[in-house]
């Protein structure tokens, strides 16, 4: 009876895990809660595909940004900047899945994405190019991240938790 029981389990964890229709990536549905654009600093995603050098690095800009878009079906999108001021910019973007673990916790498995680093001192090092399958498992990408949905926010936020990070918040775009 016990196999039985442990059979059962076992099958309802895998079918609540399903793979993509390529079977690249595992993919789960999205909360109603979380369906939608979040952010943690400004990011203009009409201006991402036709960036300018130098755009985002402003008057009280900060030095990271991350946004993640969740469609309720699984697919992802995240997008990070980073830059020093004077010294480099870099904007990754990249689509892929995400499962919703029932711990409190989201895993982001990214399948392609672009790298667009701007080096204001040597501009023979910036780049435009795809993602390796490196950066693609970077942590600053992929993997597991720690969330508590804060629906008393305005607007409505998520607490976001990386091993190794302190806590930051991301916001409801749209």
């Amino acid at each position: 009876m016990k196999n039985l029981l442990f059979l059962l389990g076992l099958i309802a964890v895998l079918s609540s895990c399903k793979t993509d229709s390529t079977g690249e990536t595992p993919r789960t549905e999205v909360p109603d809660e979380i369906v939608g654009s979040w952010e943690h600093g400004y990011i203009d995603f009409e201006f991402w595909e036709n960036y300018q050098e130098g755009y985002y690095a402003g008057r009280n800009s900060i030095p990271s940004r991350e946004a993640m878009i969740f469609n309720k079906n699984g697919e992802a999108k995240f997008y990070r900047y980073e830059f020093a001021f004077t010294l480099y910019e870099e904007l990754i973007d990249c689509t892929g899945t995400v499962t919703f673990n029932g711990d409190g916790t989201f895993t982001f498995y990214p399948q392609q994405g672009r790298k667009r680093f701007n080096d204001f001192s040597h501009d023979s090092n910036s780049v435009d190019r795809a993602l390796t399958s490196e950066e693609l498992s970077d942590p600053k990408i992929a993997g597991k991240r720690g969330y508590t949905y804060i629906s008393s926010s305005d607007p409505e936020a998520l607490e976001i938790t990386v091993p190794g990070s302190a806590p930051y918040y991301w916001y409801k775009k749209f």
